[in-house]
């Protein structure tokens, strides 16, 4: 087997004490691989660990969604409509409710 370079537990240590692997994920700023045979069964994370992945994630795709837009503007000769002619509303018409609940 490979040496991992991050921490890592057998499943059986997990069992005995799970919040040393929390701990230790703590401490080394990393996840934590769990070893059952010899072979990675899963990975575990502290909680800002998982929050802060997701969060990254998220940012990614904002970022790819920006691009996505961005290069479908660049476009010169794509059709496009107006609110008008797609909802057959003009936002000229609609009344805003300034006390709607959205901030």
């Amino acid at each position: 087997m490979e040496v991992l370079k991050v921490p890592y537990k057998s499943i059986s240590e997990v069992k005995r004490s799970p919040m040393s692997a929390f701990k230790e994920a703590a401490a080394s700023d990393n996840a934590v691989y769990i070893l059952n045979r010899n072979e990675v069964a899963g990975v575990m994370l502290t909680q800002e660990q998982y929050e802060g992945l997701n969060a990254e994630i998220d940012k990614l795709y904002e970022r790819i969604d920006e691009m996505i837009i961005k290069s479908r503007l660049e476009y010169k000769n794509t059709k496009t409509y107006s609110v008008k002619e797609v909802t057959g509303v003009s936002l000229d018409d609609i009344k805003y409710d300034e006390d709607d609940g959205w901030e």
